[in-house]
């Protein structure tokens, strides 16, 4: 696992809602995940206000369960590289995955879901390792 992940202790993270709480104690502030209306082709986005981290997901265009949990990891991923390298500029954002850090990004969430898998049960640990062979 990356070192960012580990840093975080995201390792340790057994669900995408421990995974948040453990990203919330790293940035200090709450951390909410909710659903709204993103737009074609937007999944998920995350906004940082002054007192908390807000991640989006649009439920529209999102799965429930591991696909939805998958669009959180990523956001996640987004929040702690902002913790680490700075904020982005403002109102920065992707259109695909030409750029190498948001395939960097992508591949740290498939990560993080991987090691939520390993820590479930047999059954769910092979299912989710197949989505992401």
């Amino acid at each position: 696992m990356d070192d960012l992940l580990r840093g975080a202790g995201l390792d340790r993270a057994r669900s995408i809602e421990e995974a948040c709480r453990l990203v919330a104690a790293v940035r200090g502030r709450p951390l909410e995940v909710v659903e709204g209306d993103l737009g074609p082709g937007v999944t998920g986005l995350w906004l940082a206000f002054p007192d908390r981290d807000l991640v989006l997901v649009d439920a529209r265009q999102t799965l429930p369960g591991q696909h939805r949990d998958h669009v959180v990891a990523h956001e996640l991923v987004h929040v702690l590289d902002a913790a680490a390298l700075g904020p982005p500029p403002a109102g920065a954002c992707r259109d695909g995955y030409d750029d190498p850090a948001e395939r960097r990004v992508e591949r740290l969430a498939s990560e993080l879901m991987i090691s939520i898998a390993s820590h479930g049960s047999s059954a769910s640990r092979l299912t989710s390792l197949e989505l992401y062979r």
